[in-house]
């Protein structure tokens, strides 16, 4: 009599849901990077709250409005290509940031591009990862996913405060 032991192989699905949850993790606790920094850039560079706020404020618009677009560009393009980009721009913003002395950059670099970037890789790549992964665990992936952003936001700013 033979006995047959199955195979437990890991699914390639929750290696990419890892890899996701990582991307989101980091994304959320750049996003929520400029809220700590606005003391030391008044005081640095002299700039007032409104207009650091305001900059924070349009990087959070465009994180929001990036949302449809993002999920048409990972359908056409593919969720690596996409990511890798938003990954690439993400950190050359984050690059650039120390050498910047106007306020006018810090629009560019926090409010516009870093906006942008993050917005690429909000909750639509995880509900995108999830659809394209998994059938009957998708509501776990959805959640994890979706929790990714709090926690990226619980890790780094007490860290970066």
């Amino acid at each position: 009599m033979e006995v047959r032991v199955k195979s437990a192989k890991l699914y390639y699905g929750w290696v990419v849901v890892l890899v996701t949850f990582i991307t989101l993790l980091v994304s959320a606790g750049v996003r929520a990077m400029p809220s700590i920094l606005i003391v030391p850039f008044q005081q640095e560079f002299g700039w007032s709250r409104g207009s650091i706020s305001s900059v924070i404020s349009i990087g959070i618009l465009l994180y929001g409005l990036v949302g449809p677009f993002s999920a048409a560009l990972l359908q056409k393009f593919g969720i690596r290509r996409v990511v890798v980009g938003s990954l690439a721009v993400l950190a050359l913003s984050l690059a650039i940031t120390p050498m910047m002395t106007a306020l006018w950059q810090f629009e560019l670099l926090w409010g516009l591009i870093s906006g942008l970037a993050t917005g690429m890789m909000a909750n639509v790549l995880g509900v995108t990862v999830s659809n394209n992964w998994f059938v009957e665990r998708k509501g776990l992936v959805v959640g994890m996913l979706t929790a990714s952003s709090a926690t990226g936001q619980l890790l780094f700013l007490p860290m970066l405060a």
